[in-house]
């Protein structure tokens, strides 16, 4: 998988940055782990402060993993940053095949090695759990703040942890990984969710968490709005999301949109950030419209900005129909009131629904497969084809 794209930061402030990290150890089931962590000099132990938990990719290190840009963060808000470092990973008739998470991400019947699940023996959830309760020992930390965010494979991580800890870790952010194919979620809390990804994603793509092995592609886990929808459900967040889509101001080829479900149970949200025409990159201010660093510090903290609404979007799109996969709901925004026509695959009328601004359809009676949603505002038709994959 491609190294995350390092964000500049002045050399002033790197100083600041190295000068106050201490690269640690810590021996949990009998291997001796590393990591980093960067304390602010702002920190006096007087106020219990947030921590973030940065999980770092396939193949990758926690010094690379550094340049995401929270230890900037941590020098304006007191935040304590934890980078840690996962093992490398050996594949039988492989070999060594680069660091990695037992994440629970995989592949299913591999020709010639079957199921392959890097690191299944390694006890990462209880090292990262570990880190925390030395934290806990050692510094005033606020346990209604701590969090986690990863790129990548520290993406499947980070869902991970929120899933077998949702006592504990008040949200997760996780960029280009979603939920491991052999990872069964059972979380005991709701939990605040944000999940960042490109539809062109190269490595783990947005439809299924597609792969490419070298002997073929094979998704490792949840599609990005596979993910989505699993922690809006357990969330039981509502239904339609406030809807943003980010001023197109680089000349990136991408564009931004933001979906925020609110309301959940014990006040919890899920936000998905779709990035159109976007690849398997960590992308910053100014070479792109958003920063993921900045926006995963405003989705912790709560702060995030609805400057652009659901009206605004549709008055520009015409037509919004979300997730693509669907289950059993699908939300359907237009420009205007309208009509919905569903046809499956050999083109067979299977129902019409009147639309108005915005609506939440019920398609549990459909089985999977794919189908064409075509709009009729009385001037012009427009088709998406949807698939259904329960």
């Amino acid at each position: 998988m491609k190294k995350l794209a390092l964000i500049t930061i002045l050399a002033a402030i790197t100083g600041i940055i190295m000068a106050q990290q201490t690269s640690r150890t810590l021996t949990w089931d009998e291997i001796e782990r590393e990591y980093l962590e960067y304390v602010p000099t702002s920190y006096s132990g007087d106020n219990p402060a947030p921590v973030v938990f940065c999980l770092h990719g396939l193949g990758d290190t926690m010094e690379n993993f550094n340049g995401a840009g929270f230890n900037y963060v941590a020098d304006l808000t007191g935040w304590i940053v934890i980078t840690p470092q996962a093992l490398m990973a050996t594949v039988t008739g492989l070999g060594e095949i680069g660091t990695a998470w037992n994440s629970g991400a995989g592949v299913e019947n591999a020709p010639m090695l079957g199921n392959i699940i890097l690191n299944d023996t390694v006890d990462d959830s209880g090292f990262l759990m570990a880190i925390l309760d030395s934290l806990e020992n050692n510094f005033n930390i606020d346990p209604d703040s701590v969090f986690f965010t990863g790129f990548s494979m520290g993406g499947f991580m980070s869902n991970r942890i929120g899933a077998e800890y949702s006592d504990k870790i008040a949200a997760v952010a996780s960029v280009s990984g979603t939920m491991g194919k052999f990872f069964t979620p059972a979380p005991s809390s709701n939990i605040n969710t944000m999940h960042i990804h490109g539809t062109t994603d190269s490595q783990i793509s947005y439809e299924n968490a597609g792969f490419n092995t070298g002997m073929g592609v094979y998704s490792v886990g949840m599609g990005a709005e596979e993910l989505v929808e699993y922690w809006r459900n357990f969330n039981n967040v509502d239904a339609s999301p406030i809807i943003n889509l980010f001023p197109d101001t680089q000349a990136d080829g991408k564009t931004f949109e933001r979906y925020v479900y609110q309301n959940g149970d014990n006040n919890s949200q899920t936000v998905f950030i779709k990035v159109i025409n976007g690849d398997h990159e960590w992308y910053s201010l100014p070479q792109n419209d958003i920063g993921y660093t900045n926006e995963i510090y405003k989705f912790f903290t709560n702060t995030m900005d609805f400057s652009v609404k659901t009206e605004s979007i549709v008055t520009k799109t015409e037509m919004l129909i979300y997730p693509n996969p669907a289950t059993n709901q699908i939300n359907v925004f237009t420009n205007k009131n309208a009509e919905l026509r569903i046809y499956n695959c050999l083109g067979s009328l299977l129902r019409e629904v009147n639309l108005e601004k915005q609506n939440t359809i019920d398609i549990s009676n459909l089985s999977n497969g794919i189908y064409i949603f075509r709009i009729n505002d009385g001037k012009k038709s427009t088709d998406k084809k949807i698939v259904i994959n329960r």
